[in-house]
């Protein structure tokens, strides 16, 4: 599917994906001061999230076999709830209702959207999408940091993106006449690759893996970006107004891996190059300013690392969406999951700043080992 419909509900879905996930830092804080409690101990907010992308990963192919279309209701009207009580709650339990609701349908969207956007272009497309949601995240910490430092809650900021989801959700809303057919997919039948040769599943596990980190990557600076910026002298407002830096870094690194010229850049040795480089600067700076440029090059750097990993899977031969789709969901749990959990534990045992180090840097060095040929890297 690629017509105007598609790419308007991809563009929805990316929208308030970009915008309510990349808003869980600064929510961390917020919930953090709200409750009394150290920062640790709320990882549970982005776990919501990562559980949902787990759910999707085990229950996606069941679901896609039903059709987009219900999928992007169903996920809409679960972002939106989740939104709601997330923005307003008072209490840690509303709260975690609504991260979970939140974090089962931005699942949905991310498990939806590889399916929508399968194709010989899956990469650029893909990037395009997650361009759409970086740029919207830009949005979110300085809306929820302007209300903080105004002395207003700044949770209700999430509320901006409920006019979206409802929009999308009546969009998919079940039309009369009968279903547009699935069109064919050239790609063998699904089982002969569950069934195939070791290379095929060899392929696979790795794609999966490299998912995995670079997801890995990326929610360690979107969780813990404010919180750092935090304990480098800012207040919890500015620091959720400045932790928006590492997203302009996503929104223009994936903007220019969608462009034509990008098809031949070694864009995840270079990606993780700039990961690297980026973390020492979040790591050694000991102001605002240089860790705040560290977040930018590292956002600049983990932009292309997820579409174009997810796009390996994706252009697997025999690999039919649904099943690419529900691989994919389960990678990005497994990181949204173990990695922001794993940067807190280490913060709680050594304090946050060696925390990136070691949770970022072996991350990004083995992803950078696991493509040994800079022409498998490109995006198509």
């Amino acid at each position: 599917m690629t017509g105007g419909r598609v790419v308007r509900q991809v563009a929805l879905a990316q929208a308030s994906l970009g915008f309510t996930v990349n808003s869980l830092g600064a929510c961390l804080a917020l919930l953090a001061a709200d409750l009394g409690r150290p920062a640790g101990e709320l990882a549970w907010l982005s776990s919501s999230f990562g559980a949902g992308l787990l759910v999707a990963g085990a229950v996606g192919r069941r679901l896609l076999r039903m059709g987009t279309q219900p999928v992007l209701l169903g996920s809409a009207l679960l972002a939106a709830a989740g939104t709601v009580l997330l923005g307003t709650g008072r209490g840690a339990g509303a709260a975690a209702v609504g991260a979970l609701l939140l974090g089962l349908g931005a699942a949905g969207f991310v498990l939806v959207t590889p399916a929508l956007l399968s194709g010989p272009d899956a990469a650029a497309a893909l990037a395009r999408a997650n361009a759409t949601a970086s740029a919207c995240a830009l949005l979110g910490p300085p809306a929820i940091g302007v209300l903080a430092i105004a002395g207003i809650s700044g949770r209700l900021a999430l509320l901006l993106a409920v006019p979206p989801l409802l929009v999308l959700a009546f969009d998919a809303r079940p039309r009369g006449g009968a279903a547009p057919a699935a069109p064919a997919d050239p790609r063998p039948p699904d089982g002969e690759v569950a069934r195939g040769t070791a290379a095929s599943r060899r392929r696979i596990a790795a794609a999966w893996v490299a998912i995995v980190l670079a997801v890995s990557i990326e929610f360690c600076f979107t969780i813990w970006s404010t919180a750092r910026l935090q304990a480098a002298g800012l207040s919890v407002g500015a620091a959720a107004a400045a932790a928006t830096v590492f997203l302009v870094g996503m929104a223009v690194g994936r903007a220019a891996a969608a462009r034509p010229a990008a098809r031949n850049v070694p864009v995840v040795r270079l990606g993780c190059g700039l990961a690297v480089a980026g973390t020492l600067g979040v790591v050694l700076g000991t102001h605002p300013v240089p860790v705040i440029a560290g977040l930018a090059l590292a956002g600049l750097g983990v932009a292309a690392l997820y579409p174009v990993t997810l796009a390996r899977l994706v252009r697997t031969p025999g690999l039919l969406p649904e099943r690419s789709a529900a691989y994919g969901a389960l990678a990005s749990g497994t990181a949204v999951l173990g990695a922001p959990a794993a940067l807190a534990a280490i913060d709680t045992a050594l304090g946050l700043r060696p925390a990136f180090l070691l949770a970022v840097l072996p991350l990004a060095a083995v992803l950078a080992l696991s493509t040994p040929r800079p022409a498998r890297e490109a995006i198509r």
